[in-house]
């Protein structure tokens, strides 16, 4: 998972094939994302959580975590 600004949007890319998606502000350090393909789901929720430094530490993918594979840690 990689999440970048683009312009002024933030997106996030994920999987072998990068696919890339906008991440819209929701709450905080919520955002939304619309899911696609045939694991859609509609809009799905991501969530940053935020070290004593102001970065990013993890963030979690509310949808791919149904089974424990949707929290990513920043190496």
């Amino acid at each position: 998972m990689t999440v970048s600004v683009q312009g002024d949007e933030l997106t996030m890319q994920l999987g072998p094939k990068e696919q890339r998606f906008s991440l819209r502000h929701y709450d905080g350090d919520t955002f939304s994302y619309r899911t696609t393909g045939e694991n859609a789901v509609g809009l799905s929720g991501v969530t940053f959580t935020v070290g004593s430094g102001g970065r990013a530490d993890k963030v979690r993918v509310e949808n791919l975590d149904t089974t424990g594979l949707g929290t990513f840690t920043r190496e």
